[in-house]
């Protein structure tokens, strides 16, 4: 077997064109089998470094818990670490939201929140604030001050009217950086205040926990056990929730271990197919050289170890090739992802500190084995091939199929088109294969690629804002402090009056308002309380073209006994049919009117249109209803997306008044912007590498059909053929390639990424919701392999001419 070895390397090095781009080959497969499992594992670990350091650490909480039962579950064998939380009103001050919070110590660990200086309020007027709360309250005090402080406590249902009393600071909280640019707070308040507060029938707990026996958890298993001690204790699942990015960071979570392997077989798939053909493309002209080995006395296993051993010899170089450069790529690229420009950013800052790993041992192992697996798997048809045929038959052998001759058509007049459709005809399997392996990746392209240009950062925006600005009624429930602010008492004094349209539709930069209506009704047959808003006729054409099942006419709409029902209301009631009738209470202001509709049809609709409201009516037919003003909505559609001075007048217009609230499409693009970038960034850089390997396979195809047809050529240049005729011909056959490439990948990946679509669409994949065809993905597909396979075929040609024709004449292998 030394013989074997030494001959295979010796091989290796004659043939080092073609193992050179054998190499490449594999050098890519590793690299992306690396690459991917790399980054995304970084991209993962380095979000769950984040989780830990900011997030929660409960695994799960259980709402409306009084005291008895949290005395019970804390004893249940389940848990380890528990605590309690209750939430006891809000402090009053303007715009801020302070919130007034009990924590125990356990508690305060298990949500992460360490006091910057102090200790937790034992006494009923010990309070714990933050700079940030004594800033929005224009106060100022140190541990052991005391403060004033004006609040609304929770009973009833509701927040009571205001009360102001005298606290001791007992300590600080840090301010987060989002917290000073929401204006959202908490300040802590003792067991002690709360019951003083709050009577014990009304008093209701978070019970915050976590679980035991942790040992090789995986989220799943850690779930199913939440559900059972809540069946246990009779909490129904309305009342849980899972703190599911915390699990996912600190265990096993089998959709990720899925999603990797599912990542992987895709890039085996892929390496498989295009190394397979390469190796089939190349090594059928060398079947000639085993059979004489095998004449002088070779068996078959040797013939067998003899590609084997050369194919790995080449892996043996290719693949710590592949790990190296991918060591190095993987950190400039998730560093890249991650920072954007900006350094202050708290992965990254954890990434310095070794708080997460960059690479991992597992991920090198698991690429080495599974490419030496792609390359031993791609080599199984050669090594059978040169083994399997006699020797007399092996050194006839001219890359044909064992035991069949095969003649080339004739023509009556030479072309350069007819010479290359002869050579295509001639070895239809190697055509064929070279075809279907490059479209298969081409088609896995393709389909990707939709998915990407239906998750546009606009299109998200689009979805969640209708409008380039929407300005609606501050609403809120049962709060006694502030009663103007409820629905019923906003429509008998509605800021949202057609004096207010007329003003901001005269802004310069403004083009036209539109405005919907909501009431307010409840359901009987849901047994809960449902928006019905009002479409105007504006909106008529998109409201229609949305419906998905059923029919209706915007006239019948504005009877007032017909909706439409957004399918979204399908996820809580998936029971409700076409035609069922539902009968419901409308809230009129301070009174109510029973009303009967039918569900005529069911529609997909934008939360931004919508406004999360599921049952639909034309405008006049819910204005109506009501007795009052019933204006809900101003969607304001400006010339830009957005613009300062417009931004700035609607929004002095909007605090004229304390019950109106402001929201502009610029504010949703960049959350979605930040949300999407990283996420495009990475399937873009995995479709690159993926489509590099593509390409590998046709410029292994068109050099290997070179390097056979040397003396061919050769000969055609003899009689005449000139330089510039060689490299149209060569064209063509890469043309060949090239157009039946893409015939396939965007043939069958446009069948394939509409069915795709719907399917993320279904899930709420990245708030899909518009089919968008990847244009600019096939644009680019088709430009670059026309490019390579015209400069391949150039270059091919300045090659060949750098050798003596009489040498080609000459050529044998």
């Amino acid at each position: 077997m030394k013989m074997i070895t030494r001959l295979s390397l010796a091989n290796m090095k004659y043939h080092k064109s073609k193992n050179i781009l054998i190499g490449i080959a594999v050098f890519l497969t590793a690299l992306l089998l690396f690459l991917v499992p790399t980054i995304g594992k970084n991209m993962i670990d380095g979000q769950f470094a984040v989780i830990n350091e900011v997030y929660p650490r409960w695994h799960a909480l259980y709402r409306g818990v009084d005291e008895e039962t949290a005395a019970k579950l804390a004893a249940h064998h389940a848990f380890g670490m528990t605590g309690l939380r209750s939430d006891a009103g809000y402090m009053v001050h303007g715009e801020a939201e302070i919130a007034l919070v009990f924590l125990d110590e356990p508690g305060l660990e298990l949500y992460n929140i360490t006091l910057a200086s102090g200790k937790l309020p034992e006494q009923e007027n010990e309070i714990v604030v933050s700079e940030g709360i004594l800033r929005e309250l224009g106060q100022s005090g140190e541990t052991g001050d005391m403060i004033s402080v004006p609040y609304q406590i929770y009973r009833n249902g509701g927040l009571d009217y205001r009360e102001e009393r005298e606290f001791v600071i007992s300590g600080f909280l840090a301010d987060g950086e989002e917290a000073s640019e929401t204006r959202a707070y908490t300040a802590l308040v003792s067991k002690a205040f709360l019951e003083e507060e709050i009577p014990k029938d009304q008093r209701g707990y978070r019970f915050l926990f976590q679980l035991r026996d942790l040992e090789a958890a995986t989220t799943d298993r850690l779930e199913e056990q939440i559900l059972s001690v809540a069946e246990q204790f009779g909490l129904g699942e309305q009342n849980i929730s899972v703190n599911n990015d915390y699990l996912s960071a600190n265990y096993v979570d089998p959709a990720f271990a899925a999603g990797i392997v599912i990542i992987m077989l895709i890039i085996v798939a892929a390496g498989i197919i295009t190394i397979y053909s390469i190796y089939y493309v190349s090594m059928g002209d060398r079947v000639q050289e085993y059979g004489r080995l095998k004449a002088i006395g070779a068996t078959r296993r040797q013939i067998k170890q003899l590609v084997l051993r050369e194919g790995f010899a080449v892996a043996g170089i290719a693949i710590p090739l592949g790990l190296l450069v991918g060591t190095v790529l993987s950190r400039m690229l998730f560093v890249g992802f991650i920072i954007g420009g900006s350094e202050d950013n708290l992965m990254l800052e954890l990434l310095k500190e070794g708080r997460f790993a960059s690479w991992y041992w597992w991920i090198y192992v698991l690429t080495a084995v599974v490419a030496l697996g792609t390359v031993y798997i791609s080599l199984r048809k050669p090594m059978r091939l040169a083994a399997k045929i006699s020797e007399i038959e092996a050194i006839r052998y001219r890359n044909e199929s064992a035991g069949k001759k095969k003649h080339r058509k004739g023509v009556r007049n030479v072309t350069i088109s007819s010479l290359t459709g002869i050579y295509l005809a001639g070895d239809k399997k190697k055509s064929l294969m070279t075809i279907c392996s490059m479209a298969a990746t081409g088609i896995f392209l393709i389909v990707t690629a939709t998915v990407l240009s239906c998750t546009t950062p606009r299109e998200s925006a689009d979805s969640s804002m209708y409008g380039q600005y929407v300005i609606m009624p501050l609403i809120e429930y049962n709060n006694k402090e502030h009663p103007e602010r409820e629905w019923s008492s906003i429509q008998q004094n509605n800021p949202m009056t057609e004096e207010l349209r007329k003003e901001i539709g005269q802004i310069d930069g403004v083009e036209y308002v539109i405005s919907f209506s909501r009431i307010n009704s409840f359901v009987e047959e849901l047994g809960g309380s449902e928006g019905i808003l009002g479409v105007p006729v504006e909106c008529r054409e998109e409201l229609l073209k949305e419906i998905t099942k059923g029919s209706v006419t915007y006239e019948e709409l504005c009877t007032g006994n017909k909706v439409i029902a957004d399918t979204d209301l399908l996820y809580w009631y998936p029971e409700i049919e076409l035609g069922d009738r539902f009968h419901i209470t409308l809230e009129d202001g301070d009174e109510t009117k029973e009303l009967e509709v039918e569900i005529a049809a069911f529609g997909d609709y934008s939360f931004g249109f919508t406004n999360y409201n599921y049952l639909l009516m034309a405008k006049e037919a819910v204005d109506s209803l009501g007795s009052h003003n019933l204006t809900y909505s101003y969607h304001i559609f400006a010339k830009e997306d957005y613009n300062e001075d417009v931004a700035g007048k609607l929004k002095e217009l909007v605090t004229a008044s304390e019950l109106l609230q402001f929201a502009t499409w610029q504010e949703e693009y960049e959350m979605w912007k930040s949300a999407l970038g990283l996420t495009n960034g990475c399937c873009y850089a995995f479709l690159g590498v993926l489509g590099t390997i593509c390409i590998m396979n046709m410029i292994n195809t068109m050099i290997n059909s070179v390097h056979v047809r040397k003396k061919e050529i050769g000969v055609l240049q003899a009689i005449g053929m000139s330089d510039r005729q060689l490299t149209k011909m060569l064209q063509l056959e890469g043309l060949f390639y090239t157009m039946g490439t893409l015939a396939l990948s965007i043939g069958v990946g446009s069948l394939l990424s509409y069915p795709v679509f719907l399917l993320a669409k279904k899930n709420g994949m990245f708030g899909i919701r518009n089919y968008h065809y990847p244009t600019e993905a096939v644009v680019v597909l088709c430009v670059v392999l026309l490019v390579i396979q015209m400069v391949l075929a150039w270059l091919l040609g300045k090659s060949v001419k750098k050798e003596a024709l009489i040498e080609r004449i000459r050529f044998s292998e």
